[in-house]
Order: C-alpha cells, then sequence, then structure tokens
C-alpha cells in the first residue's frame, strides 16, 4: 500500500500500487475539508519512481477539480513545481505549469508528462475546482533504477572516439545530476573538423555550446539555481540543426548556426572534467558504462552534500548564535546569496557601550559598518559591484586591534582605524535588529571565530526566530523569477523575492514585458499613424508582439494613397563590375539586405505585388547560352538564386522556366536566333534587364557571374541589382463591416497563455457596443466594450478576478474614422491603448498568475458577444492575435448574415437626394435635410406653395446683406398660365437684380443686370405654360462671365459674357428676394412653386419651418404648403436577412437526456396520449354541432358557387325545399 498522508487537508481516498501504477478505488475520492488555493493531497512511495503521467476523475456530477499543479519532491522537504515545457515567461511559482482537469464529475481526464517525473513524494495543488475540492488520482509510472557516478572535481569519465567516432545527424543526451557547485563541466567532446559538443554549468545555469563544423559556436542557456543539490534532469534532442535543450522540464529550442547538420566527434569523450573540475555529481549518462569508458577516481554512489543551506522567507526572522565573549578579535564568515537590494547579514553587539559591527547590504551591494564607544561610526563601502545577482558570495569579516578587514569572494580589502573591541556573547544572522531591513535569502557555512555553526544543532525556540515566520533547513528555496526570462525580446530581467521587472531600453519594445513594439508594422501602418506623404526611412515590426525584430526600410507615399515598401541590400547603388571569372557562375554575390529573410517573408506574405528590378550588362560574356533545346540540360554561365535557395532559369520580365531573357519572349533580340541579348557574344555592350515579379522566389539571395574572361582580355560584364519594393498590405484589406447588432465573426484561438496580445482597428458611429468578446471554462473572459462613444473598455479574467481598465478619449471615438485598439495582458499587467497615445493598465493582483484558458471551439467573437448580443455595427480590420493576423476574409465566407466584406456604410449608396447630408449608421442612416430646399426621410418631399396672382413670399437678408459673384439658384413650378414672376433678386442700393419668369409665350425668361451690362435670356425650346411640373437649375460661374441654365432634362443652355476686366461682374448689395411677384407686379404668377433655394437660402422651408423669422413674410400672411402634385421619391425596401439558427449546446442536450429516466418518459407520453384524445372529442363535437333538420331555400346549384351570379345561372328553375337534419352529442 501507498502511504498517504494530509498535509492542511482531509484524505477520504485509499491508493495501492499494482503493476506500476497508482489505481483510485471508485468507493472513495478525497474531499478538501475546506475549498481554497492552500490545499494539496500529498503522497510519499516506498521508493523513487518513475511517473508518466497522472489521471484525475471528480467525486460525483458536480464536485470536481478542473485544474491543478503537480510538484514533486526527493525527500519531502524540497519540492518543484513542473515548469512549462516551452519555458514561457513567468517567474518563479508564478511560472509552474498547470494542468487541466476534469470538466465533469463522471469522466477520468489523463495528463501525460512530456518529460519523465523522478520523485518519491508528490503533491497535487487543485487551483480550480467546480463546488468543492473533490478528486480522485491515478499515477502511471515504474520503479526508477540507475547507475550513480560520483565526481569530487578531480574525477572523470572519458571514451576514446578515435577508434568509435560519432558521425550522427540527431542526437539523444538524457541524465539527472545534483550539485552544490555553481561551476563545473558536465560533458565535453570535439572532433578533427571543428565540430565539438561542450555542456557546462556557470553561474548556476547549464549551458550548450555546440559547432557543427561551420566556425561559428551556437550557445544555449536553461534552468537556473542549479547548485542547490537537488536532482535536475536534463535532455538534449538534436534532429540536424534543430536542438532542443531541456532542463527541469523546461525547454530552449533554437538552430545552430552555419549551413552544416551533422556532427562529427573523434577524439576523446569527457564526462565530469576536462581535466580539471570542481566537485559535482553526473548521473544516469546517456552511454552505458562499459569496458570502453574509462574512469578516474569515481564513485558508484552519491553522498549527500555536507553544505547545508538555511533559507530565510521573512524580514523578520533570524538567527541567534552564541560566540566566544570578551575576546579582542572577531571573525565572522558565511556564504549568501540574494535578489534582494538590501538586508542585514550579520550584527553583532561588543561589550563596549554603543559598540558594534554590522555586515548588510545596500543598493545590491555589502557594506559593513563598525562603532565602538571611543571611536565614530565608520562605515566601509569597498566592493562597487553589485551581490544581489543571486549567486552564492564568501564573506569573511576580521575585527581585531586597529584593524578591520572585509573579504568578499577571495577579494581583501584592510581598513586600520584606532579600535579595540570585546566581543559580547550572541551573533544575528538575517535579522534581529530592530528597524532594520532583515535578509531574505539563503546562507551556508556559517562559522564564528573558526566554529562551523551547523544547521542541524540550532535550537529552534533559543536560536531561531520566529514561529510565524519559520527558516528553512537544509534547503536553499529560493526562486529564480528570471528564468526561463519573462522578459521578451532580449529585455534585461531584474527581480527581487517578490516580483520582477524589465528593462525594455533597446530593445525596440515597450510594456511591462517588453512585449509590445514600438515600431509600425508596416509602412501602411505608418502611414495611417502619422498621414506622411513623403518618402522617409523607418523600421518596421511585421509581425507586431511576435518573434521576428524590427529592421529599416524605405517607404514610398504616392498622392494617389498608393504605399511602397523599400527593402534595401548593400549592392543596389549602382552596377558592379566582374571581370577575371571565366568558369560558369565562379563569381559569387551574396545580396544581404537590410532584413533577415524571415523578416522579409514577413512583409512578402502581407503584400499584394511585389518585384525586384535585375540587369546584366555585357561586353563579349554570354548570360545563358541560349537557344537550348527543352531534352538538353541548362548550363548558363550566370544566374540568380531565388530565396529557396535555388538557382533560377530566368532573366527580368521573363516567364519562369523558359530559358529567356524578356528579348528572348518578344523575339527582340538583337541576334534575332538568340533568347537573350547577352547570348550574342558581341563584343559591344549590350543588356538583358527588366522585374522579377514572382513573389515566391523574391527576393534575390544570390548572384553567380561567369564568362568573364580574364583581367587581360575584352570580356566583361556588369551587374544590377535593385531593392526589394512591395506593395500593399493585406492586413488593412482585412475588413469586415458589421451591418447588424446581432452579426459576428468567429476566429479559432489557440491558447493564448499567460502573454498575448490583441490588435484592431475600428470605425463605428454606434456609442455603446461589445466589439470583441471570448470565454472559456471556469469563467475566463476576454471583452472589450465601446461605452458612450468616447470610452474603451478591455476586462479580462483568468482565474484571479476581473481585471479591467477603460481609456476615456478627448475626442469622439464614434466620428466615423478610424482608431487602433491595442490589448495586452502579461504576467505583470492588462494594458489598453487606444491610437497610440491613450493609455490604461491594471496591475495583476498578487498571487498565483495563470494563463487564461478560453474555449477554442466558441473561439474568439468579433463584433458581439458570444450570445450575440449588445453587438457592434461598423467597420473592423487589421485583426491580429499576438501578431498573427486573423483571417477576416476566411471567416466571411462561413458567415454572411449581417457582416460584409470591405468598409460599406448604408451611406455609400447615396440614399439622401437633392444633394441631403447622409449620417452614417451601418444598421441605417438618418438624411440631415437643412441644407436643401426638400425635406422627408430621405430629402425627397417637396416643399410648395400654390400660388394666386396676388400672393407673394418676400425674403429680407435685414443688413446682412450678401455679394456674390457665383450664384446657384433652383426653383420648381408648375402653371397654365403663359405669364408669371417665378422668382426674383433685388438691390436698392445698387440697383442690380436677376427675375426669372414665365413669358407670355410660354418660354422662360431670365433678366438680370449686375452692372456690367443687362442681360436677357430665353428658353424658347419648350412651353412651360402645360400644368407640367418644371424643374430649373441656373448657375453663374468662371467668375461671373458663365451662365448656366438647365430645365428638366433638356440640354442646358450656356451663355458666355464678355466682360472687360475693368468691370463688376459681381452682384452686389443683396437685399430682397421674391416669390411669386414682387410689390410692383400687381398681378403674379399662378400655380404651384416648390424647392426654391438660392445659394444656400431656401426661403419656402424656412417661411414653413415652426416659429417662422421675422425676415421673411408673405401676401397674405398665412399660406398653406403644398408638394405641387409631385409625389415623394422612395427606396425599394431592403431585404431582411434570416439570423442563423442558435446554436445547440450537445454535451448539455446529451446530459438532459441522459438523466431523465424512462418512468419519466414514460409519464410523459402517456400524457401526450391523452391530450390528443381529449382534443380529437372536442374536434368532433365542434364539427358536429350545427348539425341538424332544418329547411332551405336555396337554389339547388348554389352549393359550391364562386358569386350570387353564377348560383343563378348554375341553379335548377324554382326553388327547392331540402330536408337536412341535425346531430347533437
Amino acid at each position: 500500500m501507498l502511504k498517504v498522508r494530509t498535509l492542511a487537508s482531509e484524505i477520504t481516498t485509499a491508493s495501492k500500487v499494482k503493476k506500476g501504477k497508482a489505481q483510485r478505488k471508485r468507493q472513495n475520492c478525497w474531499v478538501s475539508a475546506v475549498s481554497n488555493y492552500h490545499q494539496n493531497i500529498q503522497i510519499q512511495f516506498r521508493k523513487p519512481k518513475i511517473l508518466t503521467g497522472v489521471a484525475t476523475q471528480g467525486c460525483n456530477a458536480s464536485a470536481y477539480v478542473s485544474e491543478y499543479a503537480f510538484l514533486s519532491s526527493n525527500d519531502g522537504d524540497n519540492w518543484g513545481p513542473i515548469l512549462p515545457s516551452s519555458g514561457a515567461s513567468g517567474s518563479g511559482l508564478d511560472n509552474i505549469q498547470l494542468f487541466k482537469g476534469n470538466r465533469n464529475g463522471d469522466r477520468v481526464h489523463t495528463n501525460k508528462f512530456e518529460t519523465p517525473i523522478i520523485a518519491q513524494f508528490i503533491r497535487i495543488n487543485p487551483t480550480r475546482w467546480e463546488d468543492r475540492i473533490a478528486m480522485r488520482v491515478e499515477l502511471y509510472g515504474c520503479d526508477y533504477v540507475a547507475e550513480t557516478l560520483s565526481f569530487n572535481g578531480t574525477s572523470m569519465v572519458w571514451k576514446n572516439l578515435t577508434y568509435y567516432p560519432i558521425q550522427s545527424r540527431q542526437d539523444t543526451i538524457k541524465f539527472r545530476f545534483r550539485t552544490s557547485d555553481s561551476n563545473g563541466i558536465l560533458l565535453y567532446s570535439r572532433g578533427t573538423q571543428g565540430d565539438y559538443l561542450a555542456l557546462q554549468i556557470v553561474e548556476n545555469r547549464m549551458i550548450l555550446n555546440i559547432n557543427l563544423g561551420s566556425g561559428i559556436m551556437t550557445s544555449m542557456s536553461a534552468g537556473s539555481l542549479l547548485d542547490d543539490s537537488i536532482w535536475h534532469d536534463v535532455s538534449i534532442l538534436r534532429q540536424l540543426n534543430v536542438v532542443s535543450f531541456v532542463v527541469d522540464r523546461v525547454e530552449v529550442k533554437e538552430a545552430v548556426k552555419g549551413d552544416f547538420q551533422q556532427l562529427d566527434l573523434d577524439r576523446i569523450l569527457y564526462i565530469g572534467a576536462v581535466p580539471h573540475i570542481q566537485e559535482g555529481e553526473l548521473k544516469e549518462p546517456s552511454w552505458d558504462i562499459g569496458e570502453r569508458f574509462y574512469k578516474n577516481q569515481t564513485l558508484h554512489q552519491c553522498a549527500d552534500s555536507t553544505i547545508t543551506p538555511v533559507t530565510f522567507l521573512s524580514l523578520r526572522s533570524y538567527v541567534k548564535l552564541r560566540g566566544y565573549e570578551g575576546v579582542k578579535s572577531l571573525n565572522v564568515s558565511l556564504e549568501f546569496r540574494t535578489y534582494e537590494s538590501a538586508g542585514l547579514l550579520m550584527h553583532h553587539k561588543f561589550l563596549n557601550a554603543n559598540s558594534y559591527i554590522k555586515l548588510y547590504l545596500e543598493k545590491g551591494k555589502i557594506m559593513t559598518e563598525v562603532q565602538t564607544d571611543k571611536t565614530p561610526k565608520l562605515n566601509l563601502d569597498n566592493f562597487p559591484e553589485p551581490v544581489n545577482d543571486g549567486l552564492w558570495h564568501h564573506a569573511v569579516v576580521t575585527v581585531g586591534t586597529n584593524l578591520v578587514t572585509l573579504t568578499l569572494d577571495d577579494v581583501v580589502v584592510e581598513t586600520v582605524r584606532l579600535i579595540n573591541v570585546d566581543t559580547g556573547g550572541f551573533y544575528y544572522f538575517g535579522g534581529g535588529l530592530p528597524e532594520t531591513s532583515g535578509f531574505i535569502g539563503c546562507m551556508r557555512q556559517i562559522a564564528i571565530d573558526g566554529n562551523y555553526r551547523l544547521p542541524g544543532n540550532w535550537k529552534k525556540d533559543e536560536e531561531m526566530c520566529c514561529q510565524d515566520d519559520p527558516i528553512i533547513l537544509n534547503a536553499c528555496q529560493m526562486t529564480d523569477r528570471c528564468s526561463p526570462n519573462p522578459c521578451e525580446h532580449g529585455g534585461i530581467c531584474k527581480q527581487n523575492s517578490e516580483e520582477f521587472e524589465c528593462d525594455c531600453d533597446a530593445t525596440g519594445y515597450t510594456g511591462s514585458v517588453c512585449h509590445t513594439s514600438l515600431h509600425p508594422v508596416s509602412c501602411q501602418s505608418h502611414r495611417n499613424l502619422h498621414g506622411s506623404n513623403q518618402r522617409t526611412n523607418i523600421k518596421i515590426d511585421p509581425d507586431g508582439s511576435g518573434p521576428l525584430e524590427s529592421f529599416y526600410v524605405s517607404c514610398q507615399y504616392y498622392q494617389n494613397g498608393a504605399t511602397e515598401t523599400i527593402i534595401h541590400h548593400k549592392h543596389d547603388s549602382g552596377p558592379t563590375t566582374v571581370n577575371g571569372y571565366d568558369k560558369p557562375g565562379s563569381f559569387i554575390q551574396e545580396i544581404s539586405y537590410d532584413g533577415s529573410l524571415t523578416q522579409i517573408e514577413g512583409v512578402l506574405n502581407r503584400s499584394s505585388s511585389c518585384e525586384q528590378f535585375i540587369r546584366f550588362e555585357c561586353q563579349s560574356s554570354k548570360l545563358f547560352n541560349t537557344p537550348v533545346s527543352e531534352t538538353s540540360p541548362f548550363l548558363p554561365n550566370s544566374w540568380w538564386v531565388s530565396r529557396r535557395n535555388q538557382p533560377m532559369d530566368y532573366w527580368g520580365d521573363s516567364i519562369p522556366s523558359s530559358r529567356k531573357c524578356e528579348c528572348g519572349i518578344h523575339n527582340n533580340c538583337v541576334v534575332p536566333d538568340k533568347w537573350c541579348n547577352c547570348d550574342s557574344g558581341l563584343d559591344s555592350w549590350l543588356g538583358d534587364e527588366g522585374y522579377i515579379r514572382e513573389m515566391e522566389y523574391l527576393p534575390v539571395r544570390r548572384l553567380h557571374i561567369g564568362d568573364t574572361g580574364t583581367p587581360f582580355d575584352d570580356k566583361m560584364a556588369k551587374f544590377t541589382l535593385g531593392p526589394l519594393i512591395c506593395r500593399g498590405d493585406a492586413l488593412y484589406d482585412n475588413v469586415a463591416t458589421f451591418r447588424l447588432a446581432d452579426a459576428a465573426l468567429q476566429f479559432p484561438l489557440t491558447d493564448l497563455g499567460h502573454s498575448w496580445d490583441i490588435y484592431f482597428e475600428f470605425k463605428t458611429t454606434t456609442s455603446n457596443a461589445v466589439m470583441l468578446h471570448s470565454v472559456g471554462k471556469g469563467g475566463d473572459f476576454i471583452k472589450v466594450n465601446l461605452i458612450g462613444g468616447d470610452q474603451l473598455q478591455f476586462q479580462v479574467e483568468s482565474g484571479s478576478g476581473v481585471i479591467g481598465n477603460t481609456v476615456e478619449t478627448s475626442n469622439k471615438l464614434n466620428d466615423n474614422e478610424w482608431h487602433t485598439v491595442h490589448i495586452e495582458k502579461n504576467r505583470k499587467q492588462a494594458r489598453l491603448v487606444v491610437d497610440g497615445a491613450f493609455t490604461s493598465s491594471v496591475v495583476q493582483p498578487p498571487g498565483q498568475v495563470r494563463a487564461i484558458e478560453l474555449d477554442n471551439k466558441k473561439g474568439l467573437y468579433l463584433g458581439a458577444t458570444v450570445e450575440r448580443r449588445s453587438g457592434y455595427v461598423g467597420c473592423i480590420r487589421a485583426l491580429t492575435v499576438n501578431g498573427i493576423m486573423m483571417d477576416i476574409e476566411k471567416a466571411l465566407e462561413t458567415n454572411t448574415y449581417g457582416v460584409g466584406p470591405g468598409c460599406h456604410g448604408k451611406c455609400d449608396s447615396g440614399p439622401c437626394l437633392n444633394n441631403g447630408t447622409c449620417y452614417e449608421g451601418y444598421d441605417h442612416y438618418t438624411c440631415d435635410c437643412r441644407f436643401t430646399g426638400f425635406k422627408g426621410p430621405i430629402c425627397a418631399d417637396e416643399i410648395g406653395v400654390n400660388m394666386q396672382s396676388t400672393m407673394m413670399v418676400k425674403y429680407d437678408f435685414l443688413g446682412s446683406y450678401k455679394s456674390t459673384i457665383a450664384e446657384k439658384i433652383r426653383v420648381g413650378f408648375t402653371t397654365t398660365e403663359p405669364r408669371g414672376f417665378l422668382l426674383g433678386v433685388f438691390s436698392n442700393i445698387t440697383g442690380e437684380y436677376l427675375t426669372l419668369a414665365v413669358s407670355n409665350s410660354g418660354h422662360l425668361r431670365l433678366v438680370f443686370d449686375f452692372g456690367f451690362e443687362r442681360q436677357e435670356i430665353i428658353f424658347p425650346d419648350q412651353n412651360f405654360a402645360t400644368g407640367q411640373y418644371h424643374d430649373v437649375q441656373i448657375s453663374r460661374q468662371d467668375s461671373g462671365t458663365k451662365l448656366v441654365m438647365k430645365v428638366d432634362n433638356f440640354e442646358p443652355k450656356i451663355v458666355h459674357f464678355n466682360v472687360k476686366t475693368s468691370a463688376d461682374a459681381q452682384f452686389n448689395n443683396i437685399q430682397y428676394l421674391y416669390i411669386g411677384r414682387n410689390e410692383s407686379i400687381s398681378d403674379g404668377f399662378v400655380g404651384c412653386i416648390s424647392r426654391v433655394e438660392f445659394d444656400d437660402i431656401y426661403p419656402l422651408k424656412i417661411y414653413f419651418q415652426e416659429n417662422r423669422p421675422r425676415n421673411i413674410r408673405s401676401e397674405p400672411e398665412s399660406l398653406t404648403e403644398d408638394f405641387c402634385g409631385v409625389e415623394p421619391v422612395t427606396h425599394p425596401p431592403e431585404l431582411v436577412e434570416a439570423a442563423p439558427l442558435p446554436e445547440i449546446d450537445e454535451e448539455v442536450l446529451r446530459k438532459v437526456y441522459r438523466n431523465t429516466t424512462s418512468a419519466i418518459l414514460g409519464g410523459i407520453l402517456g400524457i401526450i396520449f391523452l391530450a390528443i384524445v381529449i382534443m380529437a372529442l372536442l374536434i368532433g363535437r365542434y364539427l358536429s354541432k350545427h348539425k341538424g333538420e332544418y329547411l332551405t331555400q336555396e337554389d339547388e346549384g348554389a352549393y359550391g358557387a364562386t358569386d350570387p351570379n353564377t348560383a343563378v345561372m348554375d341553379g335548377v328553375t324554382g326553388h327547392h325545399v331540402t330536408k337536412k337534419k341535425e346531430w347533437f352529442i
């Protein structure tokens, strides 16, 4: 039986060992008495086991654990968590791997360990649960059997590889080790071709250096605090040039530098030393130790370390140790390690009054303070380098007569002062001094006057303080929050015992973990943000927060909105001459771009088109040696190499695989039977040039040039390769319009982990909406809300409570302009940035930081909640998650309800007529008719008046006289009288005027005098007094020298005036505008006049508005509004989109059916059957209640007739009495 015990919890389950696994007993389960994050179940094996997996199950349908941490130990005191295998950014306990548990209480969920765990003790700590902490556990594994070697610093194991060389393209190295030293060689070998493999511990970290013969070393680092005398697992897997380096299940993966992929080792393989090394142990080497290996001073056992560390976890904990009292000298030595910048290491009070010595840390440096009753305080600051780096440091302080000596890591500093001391009886380590910050970290090798004070001999109550702040013996339980490095993109991690911080200077990124790029993702993004229209050189970061670094490009902006991204290389400034390379391709020019090929691919993948100019100039030199038959091998003298390292067989402006240049495609080469000008072999300078536009081959990686003779002949060539030029950005073409508030797009989501970001841009006129939403199990969610049109809210929940931050902008966000949104969540904070300037951040609450778990099936909803509520209407583009573009176009292929491609609002179709202003709503539109002569929902309703001969409307400018050089006049009318005054504009000040009337002949007559001469224009081609409605539009242009008169759909009448330069063509000081007649006319217009406008004045609209202004009046005083017989135009109704059927959770349905018993189903079916019978009886009674015996006088043919006439025509002559019956039931 396994021994199972509790720590702060109750266990109600028992387990036993059978066939290498600990089994669950179905009838029992563990239920914690209290459900909180501090509960755990601990299992102890009789001896160490290799564990490969764990299975869990709930206690019942409603009580189960959905997430837990898994810790292991070899002694029951020193516990280590499992860290994420990917080495995700994090810090110490905040970075432990959390395993997914059960989704219900019935099914078993199994987690397999990527790297097996070797332990004798395991602890399961639930972090999420349903209802209460309750679970059954089953472990999978087997007994642990291994051969052990012990090294003392001078011992080693080696193998001569001269006769057994290693020539491999894949390797596997696995072992375990423990050591108390921070430096040491573990494994080393090299070959005669320059290959080598070195594995060593350097300052507590594991360093792997590998070279596959290219002369370039690849260095990888993993692990931290490896000198803690605890077993650590190491795994090295190499597949060609890709190395997976795993220490304690944290993986670092990297490609070996250079072009080689095989490891060749043929000298000595050393294990443990090369040949001298400090003390250390190596366990479970990957090669069996046999007759081919040689050993030197190694032991097949691993003794426990005699060095015992202690851990101070609190500022209030300390150790009080007794020393010799009344001695004239003092000597204290200790080793310490910490991440804190301040803390008390040692304090001793002399017998003399107010006399003491203090060894402490301040600003990361070690300091000494000495004071006696006869000398002033002495502060010694002799070591400028910080010591809070997490490494072990050895400090020795000696005080004698007139001498203070401080030794730090074998560096001795002496200070001579007049000092005499008498030692006291006690020494305090780690604290114990009031109003002085204690020490948090580890100490070991504490000695007082040459006597080591072993922690095992310390008395708990007398020498260690305190119970509430215990000291951990026999272990250094420090947490390296900077391993793996939580700072992304090369940020420098700094830490203390509670948290870490990232120094992002010189990285090109910002944020609490250096996650957010400071550079735009493209030239188009830079243009959108800054509105630049000039060529500029900037850095771009194609994948934003992704792994690619930023690099320099040139951005060319054009007035038509086009944008070019130009990526330069070192040879694009002009032609390069090649001479003296006669063999084909013997001159090789590597093309070094401003960005790596991976970075350039990021630009290519988002561009709509790219091109690169290439030119070859020749003098007696041949390019392709054409023509060549299709069956013959292609043996060119010169060629270019594609991005995929593929030699290409065509030139610029030609066709791939054609073996031709541009002139060969068009059959216009200098020599007709050649396919390139430079295949003619002529001694004059010729050339072949063009653009390479096939994006799958760009950019040109290398050029090979040949057939250029010797330096002493006439053969010569020149090549020119231009920069790579790309156009377009698919990110900003990735646009969707949300037309309905319950429409949404759904995107698949992978596990976001602890650190992630989302970016998008939006344009809308709505004030409140959910723009982005995703949910997960256990209440996890992400939500972005627009609130009030000027606030954006970001909320996230990942198991530690809802974190929300809100940005309020000074300008409106619903102004139908594009705005940018960037949200970021990491281990330290949640951050929201709007338009690159408005920022809000919220610090992550203390405690366990969990990776967010979202429902991958539901994914990310864009445009509404996952329930399709509180939706957004407007446009969204450029959606990226962790720098990866979400394909909106692809999402639109499966969801067309209420959403469409591009950014197209309702106003794009021009629904507002007569120059009405359309205000976009995306799910609706609103027409503003204020600046038109119309009204109505689409500015199509006429505003007119039915005039009699005595009626008049007069508009008075009231002193703010108007002067014009270009007028815009419109009037609509209908009349049957062949004469009448329509509209007139007058100035009594200048005598200038304009009148429009129907002449006695029924024609339109326009008369005006603007001061240069009287003009009269007749529109004679139509009789306008026929009662039909006519629309007249008059405009004066070209500084008053041109007049255009348009009536209905007739050809406009255009009149040019010969206005002298000295003449004034301006209509000055306009005072009055008349409709129907003026005061000098007794018999005015008879008919209906509407849509009157004079520039920006609409007199009839003003007249009929509520609270009419005093500057417009009529005769008689009140007129009646009329639409002049013109029915308003209407748009056809929009098709109503059918909403998709709601998604049904099949698991919920199965659960409902599964929990419904057959008895309940039978009862329900019986009730339904009874209801059907009763309904049948009622229907029968209703159909029969009108049956009876009565007389009728209807015609016999009336039965079945469609109308009375048919009944008479089909009826038999005369009335026939029919006898019918009626039944009652």
